[in-house]
């Protein structure tokens, strides 16, 4: 079973896009399986330099197969401008791309949630990215108000979710800044259901597929975002994120088991 992992042991910013970047020449699958666009990678590739947030860095590579695992949490229009701003330069990707459909979905009542957090805690603000991250984890451990990828790119069910969880989170917000945005449920659905026609191509069961990968002697390449001391359990706790971000984290996040990892960097 071969694979291997590339994990920070600081707080990020470890270079660990550039080592990935590298390592990709002796595999075939790129993994990232915690965190969504809070994690920022620089590479370079013929002469250009990109950045990428929720993409693997591998994706600019053809041989690469690149995969968003069930522990990652996804912002649909974030990840479109990533894939078209690498299409711009020349990158068509979106067919070298998976994306689990068990991944969470990042929905605009979560950004609006976090700065609202950030905003009430004053001077104790825990400094985020306002990317809706913590928010939407909080959610998906929660289970009420969750969004996966498959609710997503199925249009019945997101529309009968968001008009569920709209107004419950309209409560919210309000209480916490009664002079702060009023979502509008028609508006998120049209936007996200045409981010959802987009990426329905690239959806699906990303565990079985990494496991049959696995059967068939792929060499997977697991990349890890942040850092081990911004894990939300072994960090520096709650100047954290809110995944696990160091090794324990590739398991949970992509449901390989912890005997497929040959080698740790």
């Amino acid at each position: 079973m071969p694979a291997t992992s590339v994990i920070g042991l600081q707080w990020g910013d470890e270079a660990k896009g550039k080592i990935v970047d590298l390592l990709t020449e002796t595999h075939h699958v790129v993994v990232r399986y915690q965190g969504g666009n809070n994690a920022g990678h620089t590479v370079r590739f013929d002469g250009r330099t990109y950045k990428l947030s929720l993409l693997p860095t591998g994706i600019l590579h053809s041989h690469i197969k690149s995969v968003i695992a069930p522990g990652v949490v996804v912002n649909p229009l974030a990840l479109l401008k990533e894939l078209d701003g690498l299409a711009s330069g020349g990158h068509d990707c979106s067919s070298r791309l998976l994306v689990s459909d068990r991944a969470h979905v990042i929905c605009p009542w979560h950004l609006l949630e976090e700065a609202a957090l950030e905003k009430s805690r004053g001077r104790e603000a825990i400094g985020t990215t306002m990317r809706g991250i913590g928010t939407c984890y909080r959610d998906k451990v929660g289970r009420t108000h969750a969004v996966r990828v498959g609710d997503l790119v199925n249009r019945d069910t997101f529309a009968a979710k968001v008009r569920e969880i709209v107004p419950f989170k309209q409560r919210l917000l309000n209480a916490l800044d009664p002079d702060g945005t009023q979502m509008d449920p028609d508006q998120i659905i049209s936007d996200y259901s045409a981010a959802a026609d987009r990426i329905r191509p690239m959806v699906t069961d990303t565990t079985s597929w990494l496991l049959d990968a696995l059967d068939q002697n792929r060499w997977l390449l697991f990349e890890g975002a942040q850092g081990s001391l911004l894990d939300i359990d072994h960090g520096t706790f709650p100047y954290v994120t809110s995944s696990n971000s160091s090794g324990c984290g590739i398991h949970s996040g992509s449901g390989i088991p912890e005997r497929a990892i040959q080698k740790m960097i």
